[in-house]
């Protein structure tokens, strides 16, 4: 099934039970889509912002979608029970958050989200109940560049960053109102890692937060062994495995669990990486699409989950292989989209 015309899929998000799929067609809108056995059926459209949707992510109880866009944007949808109609909620952003929202994740409790972009900061975004609208804190003057990835910590207050200066950062994000039992100061850097050799594009923490995968331009993945009981500290100088791979640069991450790392990119398949006996990591190999349509692994839902543009043999040019997300479905399945127009369903 194909959506739309447009260049590809620019980001896509998962509802908690994973029977509805959020995606971006690589335009200024979003499309809501039901899925099941029989296929997709579209069910909304969200249309709020003016230019490209560059980061979508959806709380898996509340029922919240958050996007944000390239128009400095970012907006909170909430489907309203009687009509099942989706409306939006305005953030309010600070003056000197002026340029393209690249990024955008809930924290776990689902109170706040994290915002990153051109502007070389980090907005972190509450709802304000008297006023019903979303407003936020900047963690500013830490970042020499866009910040392109964010992602939180399982504590809900811990953020970890990724930025076109190459640098990977973790910040204190509570919020005094919302994190009531943290005291920290809000924007306190804890950690800076200077591993990748060139701007960072995605990053993903392991299912107990005791490592962070770090995906750069350098054709490199760097998994940062930070602990799982321990705080941070900039004077600390984290245990780092770096694996330097062939294939072209990876654009994101997914860890299935605390020893499989998967991640995608301008490589036309996904890549698997392992934690070896003793701790060090090392690629396993790249992951295949069935020859036919579908995803690996052959099931008809797998093959239903190559939604746009129907497993097309002919060979595309390299932009139009490049993934852009990944997404968990369960331990053992993940969903990719890409710039050639599909959404499709990995089994490993």
């Amino acid at each position: 099934q194909k959506v739309s015309d447009s260049s590809g899929i620019s980001c896509h998000a998962w509802n908690g039970a994973r029977t509805k799929v959020a995606i971006c067609p690589y335009t200024n809108e979003v499309h809501v889509y039901e899925a099941d056995e029989s296929g997709y059926k579209l069910l909304a459209t969200l249309k709020e912002h003016e230019q490209l949707v560059s980061g979508i992510d959806w709380s898996p109880k509340k029922d919240f979608i958050v996007t944000c866009a390239h128009d400095r944007n970012a907006y909170v949808w909430e489907q309203s029970k009687e009509e099942g109609k989706w409306e939006p909620q305005m953030t309010i952003l600070p003056s000197n958050f002026n340029r393209a929202a690249l990024c955008v994740q809930w924290s776990p409790k689902e109170n706040k989200f994290a915002l990153g972009g051109g502007s070389k900061a980090v907005a972190v975004c509450y709802y304000q109940e008297e006023n019903n609208w979303w407003i936020s804190k900047l963690i500013r003057k830490k970042h020499n560049s866009s910040v392109t990835c964010v992602k939180w910590h399982s504590n809900n207050w811990l953020l970890a960053t990724g930025s076109s200066d190459f640098k990977c950062r973790l910040f204190s994000a509570n919020i005094a109102s919302v994190d009531l039992d943290v005291q920290r100061k809000f924007g306190e850097l804890l950690m800076e890692v200077d591993v990748a050799k060139n701007w960072v594009h995605g990053l993903s923490w392991s299912p107990q937060c005791s490592s962070l995968a770090v995906c750069a331009h350098d054709s490199c993945v760097h998994v940062i062994e930070i602990g799982c009981d321990e705080i941070p500290t900039i004077d600390r100088e984290p245990k780092c495995y770096t694996m330097k791979f062939p294939q072209l640069p990876q654009c994101a991450a997914l860890f299935l669990d605390e020893e499989r790392l998967v991640t995608v990119g301008f490589h036309d398949k996904p890549l698997l990486f392992n934690k070896k006996d003793g701790g060090k990591w090392a690629m396993e190999g790249e992951l295949k699409v069935a020859e036919k349509g579908g995803a690996a692994g052959g099931s008809s839902v797998a093959k239903k989950m190559n939604m746009f543009g129907g497993g097309r043999d002919k060979a595309k040019p390299t932009y139009a292989r490049v993934k852009t997300d990944i997404k968990l479905i369960n331990q053992n399945k993940f969903s990719v989209s890409g710039m050639d127009q599909n959404l499709i369903l990995f089994k490993v």
